[in-house]
């Protein structure tokens, strides 16, 4: 067995009104990979914010190579080689990769000053190493948000962090970034003897990159071992407590009558002749590589982006759309990839956006009804099960699958017939994952709606939808029938046509 770098024991953390942390310990080996995972709520973001003294814990101790820490701070944890990469980056966007990677500390010359040509070259060295082809003098803006966590990475290395811990990583990642972030992760553990902590919600991940692993539910750890002495439905029973036998609910029939067709669709390089359709109460997904188009096809139908060519049928009939709120018009809602800068508004409440884009049904006389308006977000939150105080609840306190859920609830309000979803469950716990499917399949089966969906994970796909439009390089490789469908069968088209 290797030896432990980093223990954590017994660790308490109080908020007003909330334990968030209760006799916490783990430990983690020298070059190992180990995944903490746990619905949303679980405390795993907070003991990772004790690990990095952002909070100071009420209790237990943190040591590292045997030695108790002190006084945990955010520099004393960096000075000892602890780095903690968050979902949401925390970088300068208007400045360039290399002043992001030595940011606080840039080398300066005899004079004082600092040494730009010294800067780009260090940080040149760091990316070689770790074979990220970025450019140091590119801005953070204006450069892929995979390409930008990889930069976090280059960070934490130039630091010489001994322990790197990665928040949901796959959050912001296609399946192509995410394995070549997986290759560095074990070219770092096993030839430099880096640990990894991985967050995550994607269970299929573990197995792919983890070694051991940490189950945590409502702030406690319920399980800890090796990886390849449990399996997954093990380690769902764990992280709600209870068993989840079935992820996903059972399929209704479609109906025969279409609802959607896209017909030939084009626009340049990006989107080749896209054809498929949509029948009434069908889950139609659409999946491929990063870089396949699938975003962008949503983005056509909503027309949010405009097309070169082609037509969009609605109830067999040509519609032209310029823009959402036209979609909308036309019975078309989006939910889309990043709730939080495209889907929402964080600062503003539950009922605000869920009513937001249909303010007629609790108006009266041109001016909205606070009552009607109380009663329609209130019938909603209780359809959805969304955990809320209430309507008047900003939105950015809510949790990734309550979130979510105001998302369906405002297409529910306004009383969407076609459904885009991009990625309903990402960054969403596996009891919430549950939730949604059952919305969507309501959607369907209970009011006769039709969604097209993009996913990237696989057995999402097959578990929920009826059939598989599978892209590649911006056009349809094939069209399968979900039930007869495998993943190996889905990742052969997307790769080879």
């Amino acid at each position: 067995m290797t030896a432990e770098i980093l223990e954590m024991r017994g660790i308490d953390k109080r908020f007003p009104g909330v334990h968030a942390l209760r006799n916490v310990s783990f430990s983690v080996r020298k070059g190992s990979v180990h995944a903490i995972i746990g619905e949303n709520g679980a405390g795993k973001s907070t003991l990772m914010r004790v690990l990095a003294g952002a909070f100071a814990a009420d209790g237990g101790e943190v040591l590292v190579d045997g030695a108790t820490v002190a006084a945990p701070s955010p520099e004393r944890m960096l000075q000892l080689g602890i780095a903690v990469i968050y979902q949401e980056l925390a970088q300068a966007p208007h400045l360039t990769v290399a002043e992001n990677i030595f940011l606080g500390r840039l080398p300066k010359t005899r004079l004082g000053t600092v040494d730009w040509h010294r800067a780009r070259a260090e940080a040149q060295r760091v990316l070689d190493r770790l074979g990220f082809h970025v450019d140091p003098g590119a801005r953070i803006d204006a450069i892929s948000v995979a390409q930008r966590q990889m930069v976090e990475i280059a960070k934490a290395i130039a630091r010489d962090a001994r322990i790197v811990v990665l928040d949901e990583p796959s959050a912001v990642l296609g399946d192509a970034e995410l394995q070549r972030l997986f290759e560095t992760i074990r070219r770092l553990s096993r030839e430099q003897g880096v640990s990894f902590i991985y967050i995550t919600h994607r269970l299929k991940e573990l197995y792919d990159i983890c070694e051991d692993v940490t189950v945590m539910r409502d702030g406690e750890v319920v399980a800890s071992m090796p990886l390849a002495a449990t399996t997954t439905s093990d380690l769902i029973r764990h992280m709600v407590g209870r068993e989840l036998k079935d992820i996903f609910p059972r399929r209704a029939s479609a109906a025969p009558d279409v609802r959607l067709e896209v017909r030939n669709l084009r626009r340049g390089r990006v989107l080749k002749d896209i054809s498929f359709d949509v029948r009434r109460g069908e889950i139609v997904g659409i999946c491929g590589l990063a870089g396949s188009g699938r975003t962008e096809v949503l983005r056509a139908i909503i027309g949010a982006d405009r097309i070169e060519s082609g037509e969009i049928r609605i109830d067999g009939r040509p519609v032209a759309i310029d823009g959402p709120r036209q979609g909308l018009a036309r019975g078309i809602g989006l939910l889309p990839e990043d709730r939080k800068t495209e889907g929402l508004f964080l600062d503003q409440s539950v009922a605000f956006n869920i009513t937001l884009s249909a303010p007629d049904p609790i108006s009266r006389a041109g001016l909205i009804s606070g009552h009607r308006e109380d009663e329609a977000v209130a019938r909603l939150i209780r359809q959805l099960r969304i955990k809320t105080p209430g309507g008047g609840t900003k939105v950015r306190t809510l949790s990734g699958g309550n979130q979510q859920k105001c998302g369906i609830a405002r297409q529910l309000h306004a009383g969407t017939r076609i459904l885009l979803v991009d990625e309903p469950t990402r960054g969403v716990d596996v009891a919430a994952k549950r939730e949604i499917y059952d919305l969507l399949v309501e959607l369907t089966a209970g009011r006769g709606a039709s969604v097209l969906m993009v996913s990237s994970d696989l057995p999402e796909i097959l578990g929920l939808c009826h059939r598989i439009v599978v892209m590649r390089e911006g056009a349809v490789s094939a069209v399968l029938d979900a039930g007869a469908a495998t993943e190996e069968a889905i990742m052969t088209h997307a790769v080879w046509h």
